[in-house]
């Protein structure tokens, strides 16, 4: 789809910025870079891409891959210049994992993460927007994309953490949507040991784990015919 085809469907994206679905090498390393930026996530060389990423790479897992996902997908956002040159300026990512995996990635709080995860889940992974480009609607394209995905995958429900940053909240996005708080969890990336987050300044060279909160959201994800 064009630019202008695109843009037409999104009118709350201003030209020239498009979104796709990620695919191959090139889409896999700018998510990497994404995550490693916002979330702390190991990025030093062509071995150490994130295994939940080898499907939009088009690479083939290790034998000794543990915890894959049955499934992922990313999206990308780009700027195309009149030129016809294209620069990616946010992404997100959403898994289908099973429910053991699901299970084992939620943190403890007061609800029963057996329950709470599905057979199988989708779980939103990642979505940013580079600041330069923040308020144009691309956030929400990038989410709803993965929500058409996710609407497709089977799936009886979705999870996500939402990032409750003083710079602002992603609260506003997910309730658009429906989605559902279960728990507000304080300094959740302190227990998972989150070495990278703009918010609090902290970076993986300064020894230091990020304190921000987060809310786990949930979404029923419609069976069969139901919209």
């Amino acid at each position: 789809m064009s630019a202008r085809a695109h843009t037409a469907a999104n009118s709350d994206i201003s030209m020239p910025v498009r979104v796709r679905e990620a695919a191959g090498e090139a889409d896999a390393w700018y998510l990497q870079r994404q995550w490693h930026h916002w979330f702390g996530a190991q990025y030093e060389s062509q071995t150490a891409m994130q295994h939940d990423l080898f499907e939009i790479a088009g690479w083939t897992l290790p034998d000794d891959a543990e915890q894959a996902p049955l499934d992922s997908y990313g999206v990308i956002a780009e700027h195309v210049s009149p030129g016809g040159q294209a620069v990616p300026v946010g992404g997100g990512v959403a898994l289908l994992l099973d429910h053991a995996t699901a299970a084992d990635e939620l943190p403890d709080g007061g609800f029963d993460r057996e329950a709470l995860a599905g057979a199988p889940t989708v779980w939103f992974l990642l979505g940013v927007v580079d600041s330069a480009w923040r308020g144009r609607g691309i956030g929400s394209q990038l989410f709803k994309r993965r929500l058409e995905w996710a609407r497709g995958t089977g799936a009886k429900i979705a999870i996500a953490f939402g990032w409750e940053r003083s710079g602002g909240s992603s609260r506003p996005l997910f309730e658009r949507h429906g989605w559902v708080p279960v728990e507000t969890i304080e300094s959740l990336y302190t227990e998972t040991g989150r070495s990278a987050c703009p918010d609090c300044g902290v970076w993986p060279a300064d020894d230091a784990v990020c304190s921000c909160d987060a809310t786990l959201w949930a979404l029923d994800l419609p069976t069969g015919g139901e919209q």
